[in-house]
């Protein structure tokens, strides 16, 4: 039985690259795709110390992070901790964990937040809020920077977690200032049921420049894309679960967002591959 399981969702493969560097550091541990485990009733956890990897969509959780701690059981737990990756504006999403965690008699032992590159020009957000030079903001020298100081961070998290510490940083989910915890609280949560129950869509679509290659549907982790006479469908009675993994990963960069034509660029993690994205979801 491994004493760490870290279960991860990644669409670009900035989650993944964090859930890989912890397991580098903290022995017996094991890294658990979230996407796999969505069909079960009642997912069962085996650690001794559970950690949760995945990033902030617009201030929220992803929804498939949702569905998944609404199903969790964490009777053997003795340790929790959640790492996030955002691009900028991580909001207070440990609170909404908390919360969470709070109906199963559990509690976040301690959260992280680690900015990285965004891979969305727009989130969720509407079309006019688009980042017109969002691809030009993406270049190595940004890389490269961020990722020293996301190595740097994870030299201090893995130490919190193996020494099983509570975190008493920026981002502790137990604020001593009851009027802040209050306020926070007051902010986050109507974020988190609008990200839950208004489901805003995302207008993708392919141009003439599809080639046919199946790659968006390989990494559709919401199963969301299928292939249709060689073009990519969204289908719109399964819901998207906003990881930009299709617009990223596409070769020709054919796969577009409304309002956002521009072909300078994508980004998705440059230590994963979309095979890494697409075996998520398992066989």
């Amino acid at each position: 039985m491994s004493k760490v399981e870290i279960y991860y969702f990644s669409g670009t493969g900035n989650s993944l690259h964090v859930a890989r560097e912890l397991q580098k550091r903290i022995p017996e541990t094991t890294l658990i795709p979230i996407v796999r485990l969505l069909n079960e009733d009642v997912i069962e956890t085996k650690g001794e110390t559970i950690g949760f990897v995945f990033p902030i969509y617009v201030a929220s959780t992803p929804d498939p992070v949702r569905k998944f701690l609404k199903k969790i059981d964490l009777k053997p737990t003795q340790y929790i901790f959640a790492v996030t990756t955002n691009s900028g504006h991580p909001g207070k999403v440990n609170i909404y964990l908390e919360k969470l965690l709070k109906k199963r008699g559990k509690s976040i032992d301690s959260y992280f937040t680690l900015k990285m590159v965004g891979n969305s020009p727009k989130g969720l957000m509407p079309s006019f809020m688009i980042v017109q030079d969002w691809a030009s903001r993406i270049t190595k020298e940004t890389i490269s920077a961020l990722e020293d100081e996301v190595q740097k961070e994870l030299d201090t998290i893995y130490k919190v977690i193996i020494n099983k510490e509570k975190n008493i940083g920026k981002d502790n989910p137990n604020p001593s200032n009851f009027f802040m915890k209050y306020v926070d609280r007051l902010l986050q949560l109507p974020i988190e049921w609008a990200s839950e129950y208004t489901n805003p869509k995302i207008n993708f679509y392919a141009d003439s420049k599809c080639t046919g290659c199946n790659l968006c549907e390989k990494v559709c982790l919401s199963k969301k894309i299928k292939m249709n006479h060689g073009k990519p469908l969204w289908q719109k009675d399964i819901k998207c679960y906003h990881c930009y993994a299709c617009f990223n990963f596409c070769p020709e960069q054919s796969i577009l967002v409304k309002n956002y034509t521009y072909k300078d660029g994508r980004y998705y993690h440059p230590d994963v591959t979309a095979k890494d994205i697409a075996e998520q979801k398992g066989l």
